[in-house]
């Protein structure tokens, strides 16, 4: 089995300006997710794609890496990311070369080589994807929706009836819920190309923890990420 791995790094983030490129545990944001990418072994090819020559200049400093300067109709702020998954898993010297097609948000630094290879172990013939996930901290069956303008709650929001409405609110009672993370997404390309995203037929989450599932999108994410490794909660040797 052939696998190719795309990460997507845009070099004009607006709510974290240049946040691919920032410092975090001695080496710029991107370089985690790529360093975890090649430690896994798991990637016949690995493919930064950029609309940055600074950023792609990172990549190039990776001889595992394949840099790609992206079409400026991709690079975009109200471009999604899937689009260039998309367009790249459909190209002849992808389709015709790859079984499998891997998407890395540069987003989630934390994640490592161990937590791709367990998410490659877990794909079988009969999946279409696997999806890393984390457990959600708030129970969402407390979910109520919310009219600003009136103030008005509407109970209804998730269950019918809502556990605020029966008083049966104990946390330990409620069916754990998991977001996904960001961390990667996994899938057979043919599969992928009929479908055109990671969450159709069989999907498998592949669960990691909470504090190494972190998404870096604002400078309040960057400073908790910054405490977790000064305080020890992340290794990142």
């Amino acid at each position: 089995m052939k696998s190719i791995a795309i990460i997507p790094a845009r070099g004009g983030s607006k709510r974290l300006p240049r946040k691919n490129l920032i410092e975090l545990g001695g080496k710029p944001l991107v370089a985690h997710t790529i360093e975890a990418a090649i430690g896994s072994g798991k990637f016949s090819r690995i493919i930064l794609s950029s609309d940055d020559d600074e950023i792609l200049s990172i990549g190039d400093s990776y001889q595992e890496v394949t840099t790609e300067k992206r079409d400026a109709g991709l690079a975009g702020d109200k471009v999604k990311v899937i689009d260039l998954i998309k367009q790249i898993g459909a190209r002849a010297d992808v389709e015709s070369e790859y079984d499998i097609i891997s998407l890395l948000l540069p987003t989630c630094p934390f994640r490592t080589a161990d937590d791709l290879v367990k998410g490659f172990n877990m794909l079988t013939e009969d999946d279409y994807s696997v999806v890393s996930m984390c457990p959600m901290n708030e129970p969402v069956q407390l979910v109520v929706g919310l009219d600003e303008s009136t103030g008005v709650v509407n109970k209804e929001a998730l269950l019918d009836p809502s556990p605020l409405v029966t008083g049966q609110t104990r946390s330990q009672d409620f069916q754990p819920y998991f977001r996904v993370n960001g961390g990667f997404y996994i899938a057979w390309l043919k599969k992928f190309n009929q479908s055109e995203n990671f969450f159709q037929g069989k999907v498998k989450g592949c669960v990691m923890d909470a504090e190494r599932s972190i998404d870096i999108d604002y400078e309040k994410d960057l400073e908790v990420a910054r405490f977790l490794i000064e305080k020890g909660y992340i290794n990142l040797t």
